[in-house]
């Protein structure tokens, strides 16, 4: 079969483990040392200091000492930061039972509030948020965007079909157009549909990625009403690497980067490139459900093929930055229709074209930043064939231009920021009512103010933090502005953190669910109101790096609730035809996350639980919204030695309901597997880094949708081949 696993690869396996199996006993080691302020050489108190590795962390004391013990030898990247300080990172190798010394000095800046997001796995300033380095991205072997988020709290991916087919995201029970979700500060949701595809967004090409949960719109503006997935693409690095892929499926890819910094006087220039290509041919077998009959069939038409190239150039001259960017990406596949609705005919091509420059200015304590990006995108949508109703040909042009422009400052113990956006959309398209608008034009302006305080000098201080955020949005499709605030109050001590946060957010009607061009049983609504987010509640409570005996652990929990005014939703009427509505919802729930490290085992423990009611509010319609899950769960375990790494991660996914009021035809939960085995080795000056994936491990049936099946098991080997001198992000 195409889904099994040829004899080679378990050759592969074999000799990708022969590292771990014939290592000798190790004895650990630890880095201690000290981190000081560059400019006046005092120690800096409370300062992170990370290795490239989750849950491996320690804060600095009052002298500015560090300790970071049961260490396993190996090369080690660290990273440092503090609130005041531009981050760094350096390179130190741990020895059997030696203790490495590594002091680190640290330059002060004026802190951007809306752009800087530290590559932690949470942030101080916004503890709901997750984020993913680029060492995580390449560690986690995945493909696009929404492979990466499977196992982020309160996230949910629903995915119709199998690799490179659409996949749309929701947080907290949310609808897919009510999560924001930028590159490069730019929206990339459709200017139809109000979702983005994270399918069309390969990995490759990213630095990082950060997930904000809750409504976000205070900071953000329209659409950020559940949530903000931030994307920031790779650029001005000194690096030389290529990827190769192949896998099942008729799965096949090729990405390459290539980076360079010259030092000019004062200042440094430096430019970058990335490319990356995939392809899968897509189609598998799949068993038929009962209720359409039994037994199995072939899913066709499944092919996809991803390109995308980025590229940036950068100039530092003393305390101005000057950058330009531009991107292109193109989306080519088959359309295959639901399995009682097949398709072989169908067929969609999206391409998106972006360019942009930002400038950046720090005088003193103060930072002045603008932005101007301009993007066209182009889709098309044809069947000649398809298996109900009529041929069509459907097209979507849409040019947007993003101007942002703010400035911030800093009075010690505070930061304040301000700034304008400006969003303009033109757009054309043949598959829309006749008196649709053929633009739109989103204005908004933000405060934003920060304090942070001390409260004692101790060895394990406490610490205060206080964010408001607030922004007025007008949108020329709306009557009047909407006013959305944030605020988030945070203390630390020692391990411990607590935090509660109120916000609320706006996400306007999209222009399909009011003016999608009407067909047979199909109906828009020109006259829905907007989805906003009332009440808006979190309490986070954690606990982190926390050692006792040989375990290193960290835990957090959180509870959440709002109330969704207006929830835009497809249903039928008596008559069977579909059309939106507003409905009013409730949202409730809990998310916990947990980690444990055993460096003497070489063991890696982190697990996820989410919890989240997504109920009606009327009295029509009662229980769940459909397809939205109350329980996900996932589970991580990393074996890691010498240079190989062994990960296992199980995803679980509760019922869905598919009819509102009822729990009749309700999907089951299931339960899928994957496993990575990674190795690395140097070799003439170059770094050589293989990795055998297997997804749904042992070879499950399930489906997220109804009528839009998983593939089973699926594999995939990637080769990473990196300059050594180039630095591992």
């Amino acid at each position: 079969m195409a889904t099994m696993m040829p004899r080679a690869l378990w050759t592969l396996l074999v000799l990708m483990t022969l590292p771990i199996l014939s290592l000798q006993a190790q004895v650990s080691g630890e880095i201690r040392g000290r981190i000081t302020d560059a400019s006046t050489g005092r120690p800096v108190a409370d300062a992170r200091v990370e290795l490239d590795g989750p849950g491996l962390a320690a804060r600095t004391g009052v002298d500015g000492a560090y300790l970071l013990r049961s260490l396993e030898p190996r090369l080690y990247r660290v990273t440092v930061r503090a609130l005041g300080f531009v981050s760094r990172t350096e390179e130190v190798g741990v020895q059997n039972a030696r203790a490495t010394s590594l002091d680190v000095t640290l330059e002060p800046m004026a802190p951007v509030l809306e752009r800087m997001v530290v590559q932690a796995t949470r942030d101080t300033v916004a503890p709901n948020a997750t984020t993913f380095t680029r060492s995580t991205i390449e560690a986690s072997g995945q493909r696009d965007l929404g492979d990466l988020l499977q196992i982020t709290p309160g996230v949910v991916v629903t995915r119709s079909g199998g690799p490179g087919q659409p996949a749309r995201v929701s947080i907290r029970g949310s609808s897919s157009n009510q999560v924001l979700i930028l590159l490069d500060g730019v929206p990339l949701n459709s200017a139809i549909s109000g979702a983005a595809d994270l399918s069309a967004i390969p990995l490759e090409n990213i630095e990082r990625v950060t997930v904000l949960t809750g409504a976000q719109s205070a900071r953000y503006g329209p659409r950020a009403m559940a949530g903000v997935i931030e994307i920031v693409t790779r650029r001005s690095q000194q690096e030389r690497s290529i990827l190769a892929r192949v896998g099942a499926l008729g799965e096949w890819g090729v990405a390459g980067t290539l980076g360079t910094t010259v030092q000019r006087g004062n200042g440094s220039r430096s430019a970058s490139l990335g490319v990356d290509h995939r392809t899968v041919r897509g189609d598998f077998s799949y068993p038929l459900p009962a209720l359409r009959g039994g037994g199995r069939a072939d899913r066709l038409n499944a092919d996809a093929t991803t390109t995308q190239i980025v590229a940036s150039s950068g100039v530092d001259i003393g305390n101005r930055q000057f950058t330009i960017r531009g991107s292109y990406g193109n989306t080519d596949r088959g359309m295959a229709g639901s399995i009682i609705q097949p398709s072989r005919s169908g067929r969609q091509d999206f391409s998106r074209l972006n360019g942009g420059a930002t400038a950046q200015w720090s005088p003193g304590r103060w930072v002045v930043a603008s932005t101007a990006d301009v993007t066209r995108e182009r889709g098309r949508y044809t069947d000649p064939s398809p298996p109900f109703g009529q041929a069509f040909a459907d097209t979507v042009s849409a040019t947007g231009l993003t101007v942002t422009s703010s400035a911030t400052a800093t009075w010690h113990p505070m930061t304040t920021a301000a700034g304008i956006e400006v969003r303009h959309l033109a757009l054309t398209s043949n598959n829309l009512a006749a008196n649709a608008p053929d633009g739109q034009t989103l204005a908004g302006a933000w405060f934003n103010a920060r304090a942070e305080r001390t409260l004692d000098n101790g060895a394990r201080p406490t610490r205060l933090l206080a964010d408001l955020a607030l922004r007025v949005d007008h949108s020329s499709l709306l009557t009047g502005a909407s006013l959305s605030p944030r605020f988030m109050l945070r203390t630390e001590r020692g391990p411990a953190a607590v935090s509660v946060s109120y916000g609320a957010g706006f996400a306007p009607p999209t222009i399909a669910d009011q003016f999608f061009h009407e067909g047979v049983q199909v109906r828009a609504n020109p006259s829905l109101r907007p989805e906003r987010t009332k009440h808006d509640l979190e309490a986070r409570a954690g606990l982190r790096d926390v050692t006792t005996g040989p375990l290193h652990w960290t835990a957090e929990a959180a509870a959440f609730r709002s109330d969704v005014q207006g929830m835009i939703l497809w249903f039928p009427d008596f008559r069977f035809i579909w059309s939106p509505n507003n409905y009013d919802v409730h949202r409730r729930g809990w998310e916990a996350r947990s980690g444990l490290r055993i460096p003497a085992a070489h063991l890696e423990f982190q697990g996820t639980l989410d919890h989240t009611d997504v109920t009606y509010a009327g009295g029509v319609l009662t229980g769940q919204v459909v397809y939205r899950p109350q329980v996900t769960a996932s589970l991580q375990s990393s074996l890691s030695l010498a240079a190989s790494r062994l990960d296992v991660v199980t995803r679980h996914v509760g019922t869905r309901r598919t009819a509102p009021g009822s729990m009749l035809n309700a999907l089951a939960p299931y339960r899928m597997t994957d496993m990575r085995l990674s190795t690395s080795a140097r070799r003439g000056g170059w770094m050589f880094s293989p990795m055998l994936s297997v997804e749904n491990l042992f070879n499950r049936d399930a489906a997220m949708l109804v009528d839009y099946p998983f593939p089973t098991r699926l594999w995939s080997i990637s080769l990473r081949v990196r300059r050594a001198s180039s630095p591992t992000p």
